[in-house]
């Protein structure tokens, strides 16, 4: 899972190779990955907020081309992706929006799940240098800063943690400029068993669809 993220790191010139070689192998072990299913929680601090918010939440994957991520146990959001535009549920008021995958809106989302072009080797080297590492107990943790001026203006550090024995990404991190993070801790996920198309189906005549 996640495999394609991952491989920006190779393009810093900050990490010896040998601090990179555990990332390299999970990398190579992801590609083998059909299908992912897991639970996630995503915990969400703001300097306007008196106390952190957590939130559980379901993720079904075919990495590089659908995903479905359900926010709230009942979902209160989800996000479908299924190789055309990206559609946002808010399903408490039943109301829906389309964007690009290219979109401010959906890009954090996409590169945490290594889709999209961005997601590449040569569009992540681009977006983001690795400002340090650290490997202990079976994990490998690295953070990132972005490089473009106009992501900088909104993101401030990015922090991913892979679980070295399952090659899985265990918790992805983002510090933004207003001082709010989102921490977002993925659990023992499903690797490889069959997810039914209409999984990444959405029956859109249930929404109401506003424009951006």
């Amino acid at each position: 899972m996640f495999q394609i993220i991952w491989a920006f790191a190779l393009a810093s010139t900050l990490v010896v190779a040998d601090e990179i070689e555990p990332l390299k192998m999970a990398l190579q072990r992801q590609a083998n990955h059909e299908s992912v299913e897991v639970t996630f929680r995503q915990t969400k601090k703001s300097p306007a907020l008196a106390d952190e918010i957590k939130t559980m939440g379901k993720l079904w994957l075919i990495p590089g081309k659908s995903f479905r991520w359900e926010l709230g146990q009942p979902a209160k959001q989800t996000v479908v992706f299924n190789g055309g535009d990206v559609l946002v549920l808010n399903e408490k008021d039943q109301s829906a929006q389309r964007f690009s995958p290219d979109h401010k809106t959906v890009k954090p989302l996409f590169l945490t799940l290594g889709m999209g072009e961005d997601a590449s080797f040569e569009g992540l080297s681009k977006l983001f240098s690795i400002r340090g590492t650290n490997q202990e107990n079976g994990r490998f943790v690295a953070t990132f800063s972005p490089k473009p001026r106009s992501i900088r203006k909104v993101i401030k550090t990015l922090l991913m943690q892979v679980n070295l024995d399952t090659s899985f990404l265990e918790r992805v991190g983002w510090v933004q400029q207003d001082g709010t993070e989102a921490m977002t801790e993925f659990f023992k996920p499903t690797f490889n068993e069959g997810i039914p198309s209409t999984t990444f189906e959405v029956d859109e005549a249930r929404y109401t669809w506003k424009s951006e």
